[in-house]
């Protein structure tokens, strides 16, 4: 019997241990469950559109089909989900000329288009029309399926993209979690719009780090995290551990490595330094602007909206320069050959920053560039007053930085 009595030691020993672990790993692990809201846009600042490709039949056979007014309605479909039922296929009953359209959506996921509602769009713009539906979205985890209404906003071009409609997630989860330190709002984004929140790679998650009450969904946010990376809220490092295909349950766990906070990029806050070669001449170190008024541009000469700016921009180069106004251009073009005959072109005046990796110049991270165009103007002390600013509006705040005086003034 003596001789068991080690064996019995070990396996008593080795229980401890992995109940000491499991007990230690739980309180590591933050779980939250979270609901389903519409309007998205509140919240963030941007969406991902998704392209539906019309054609002539519809993706689905036993489709029941309401009486169309014209006689060549296109179809096209969304899968959205993780079950066999995930197939969302909609109508677009439309002739220009007559000056009608409809679109017909199964929103209960019937395979039935003659039972959801009125097929007419929400909103008549200019240029567009816009409808704002609640789609039931099929989930299946081992024998269990759900059907989760899900807010989504499709819009129709009336000049071009005519065999295209355009679809966006308008729908997010949103609850709370506790963490080590506290009680925070959270929202989950399904940004690709393929109903699987799980999809790390293309989802989002905001946190309500100040706890303000208020999610900032803004890219450049500091309260904005990719779903993929781990990331650090008020000192210690959380990544997620899982999210249900829905959504609607997802925990965070501590890792072993650590990252640094969100660097806040707000107004108010001093814009981050940096020191990289110009593409025509020196070195060009930021703190080297002390004392002038400047615009940082991140701009690529495919960027049409920049360079429908370009005039204006040059424009409130020249009437301000010579006062203390500087343009640094951070340039997101892989051609550099290409980039210098664009410059000479367009006779740009001011230094340019790039090293032809487009969005994987490091400066793209830093400033946390998500879209363009974008850029920030910075006070005599580098201090980032304001975001985004275009033609009048931008020429009215270089005006009003210039007359500051630039001793310990930033005007908030």
């Amino acid at each position: 019997m003596k001789k068991f009595l080690p064996v019995v030691y070990f396996l008593v020993l080795a229980g401890i241990m992995l109940l000491f672990f499991l007990l230690r790993s739980s309180k590591n692990v933050f779980t939250t469950d979270l609901e389903m809201e519409s309007d998205a846009m509140a919240i963030a600042n941007y969406y991902i559109p998704r392209q539906i490709i019309l054609r002539e039949a519809p993706d689905e056979k036993n489709l029941r089909l309401p009486e169309f007014k014209s006689d060549e309605p296109k179809f096209g479909s969304l899968i959205l989900g993780n079950s066999p039922d995930s197939l969302i296929v909609l109508a677009l009953d439309e002739q220009k000329s007559s000056g009608f359209s409809y679109i017909y959506i199964d929103k209960n996921n019937n395979e039935d288009l003659t039972d959801d509602g009125d097929p007419s769009w929400d909103e008549d713009k200019n240029g567009y029309w816009i409808k704002e539906v609640l789609v039931d979205v099929h989930y299946k985890s081992g024998k269990k399926k759900a059907a989760v209404p899900y807010p989504i906003s499709f819009y129709r071009y009336k000049y071009r993209l005519p065999e295209s409609i355009i679809a966006f997630r308008n729908g997010y989860r949103r609850g709370e979690i506790t963490l080590k330190d506290s009680t925070y709002k959270i929202a989950l984004l399904d940004d690709n719009l393929d109903g699987l929140f799980n999809d790390l790679e293309n989802e989002a998650l905001i946190i309500d780090v100040n706890r303000d009450g208020i999610l900032e969904g803004n890219t450049d946010s500091p309260e904005y995290f990719n779903l993929n990376q781990p990331f650090n809220i008020n000192g210690v490092t959380y990544r997620v551990k899982y999210v249900t295909p829905a959504g609607n349950s997802m925990a965070l766990t501590v890792p072993d490595t650590m990252v640094s906070p969100k660097m806040i990029l707000e107004p108010g806050i001093e814009a981050p330094t940096f020191r990289m070669t110009a593409l025509k001449g020196p070195v060009i170190n930021l703190e080297d602007y002390k004392d002038k008024v400047i615009l940082l541009d991140f701009w690529a000469s495919w960027c049409k909206p920049w360079e429908n700016d370009l005039l204006y921009l040059k424009h409130i180069y020249y009437r301000y320069h010579h006062q203390g106004f500087e343009i640094i251009g951070l340039n997101l073009d892989y051609d550099l050959d290409r980039l210098k005959k664009y410059i000479n072109t367009h006779r740009i005046p001011w230094p340019q920053i790039t090293d032809g990796r487009g969005w994987d110049m490091p400066l793209v991270e830093l400033y946390r560039v998500e879209a363009m165009p974008k850029n920030f103007l910075l006070d005599r002390n580098s201090i980032i007053r304001y975001k985004n600013l275009r033609r009048k509006n931008l020429e009215n705040k270089v005006r009003e930085l210039l007359n500051e005086s630039n001793v310990g003034n930033t005007g908030l």
